[in-house]
């Protein structure tokens, strides 16, 4: 293989996927730890509600409005639990290179390549990869969509229920 280009730029297109795919993982993590916060809010409003719910003394004031919104709280809840789920599952792309391959095909190759060769072909795969990882966040980054338009489902559910209960 021979490096067609200049070398610099070779290393600037090195240095710039590897920016790229950095900052992927990056959004990836915080996506994450946002799903993390979003599920705590969900589950503490979510428990307060029912805490105060199911206390003895309202047990026997619950009615079909009440009902309705517990209803509507708990599916609100579960929609926020579903986007967690798809968010935090396991992520199909990389964002790091195996270095074994990278001593075993290109330094050590027959013929080993040189540093502009090499800074092309880590390119052109950080291109490929950060390509394939832009669709992986894409669909992570829906999902969290998702889960937010779930919230305000879950607090109108638990306002409906504490408010028909407190007005008996």
């Amino acid at each position: 293989m021979v490096a067609l280009g200049d070398a610099d730029g070779y290393k600037l297109a090195y240095e710039a996927g590897l920016h790229a795919v950095a900052e992927q993982a990056s959004i990836l993590r915080e996506t994450r730890d946002r799903a993390g916060a979003l599920l705590s809010v969900a589950a503490v409003a979510g428990g307060l509600a029912a805490g105060l719910f199911f206390t003895d003394d309202r047990s026997a004031d619950i009615g079909w409005l009440a009902l309705a919104g517990a209803v509507l709280a708990v599916a609100g809840f579960s929609g926020i639990v579903l986007s967690t789920v798809m968010i935090w599952r396991p992520v199909e792309g990389q964002f790091v290179h195996d270095a074994g391959v990278i001593v075993g095909s290109y330094i050590e190759g027959d013929p080993p390549a040189d540093l502009p060769e090499l800074h092309r072909e880590l390119a052109l795969w950080l291109g490929h990869q950060t390509d394939f990882n832009r669709h992986q966040l894409s669909m992570r980054l829906k999902w969290f969509n998702r889960g937010l338009l779930f919230l305000p489902v879950e607090v109108v559910g638990v306002i409906v229920a504490l408010g028909d209960t407190a007005h008996g």
